[in-house]
């Protein structure tokens, strides 16, 4: 038993995707939620292109959150300034304008 996670090394849960992860059992499903946020997240500013994350060699700060089944992902970067909502949508209904 590892005392960091409090489960057994060899211990594999099913993750939201059907994917085992392993060691954190109890935390059901964090790993594959994390895993998500990593692969979703924006990499890059919208109004420069500069990285925003550190580990790219940004100076630039995202974050997640939930309103209904839409995941919003938080933005600010460093290097321009800009800051603003990023919104990964299950659908968008858009309109065309009147002529």
């Amino acid at each position: 038993m590892t005392a960091a996670s409090g489960a057994f090394a060899g211990d594999r849960a099913p993750a939201g995707n059907g994917v085992a992860v392993g060691g954190d059992v109890q935390r059901g499903w964090f790993p594959a939620d994390a895993e998500r946020h990593r692969r979703d997240a924006p990499r890059y500013c919208p109004a420069c292109a500069a990285a925003l994350a550190l580990a790219d060699g940004g100076h630039g700060l995202v974050t997640e959150y939930w309103t209904g089944r839409d995941r919003v992902f938080v933005c600010f970067c460093g290097a321009c300034g800009w800051s603003g909502d990023i919104v990964l949508a299950d659908r968008v209904i858009g309109h065309e304008a009147a002529e």
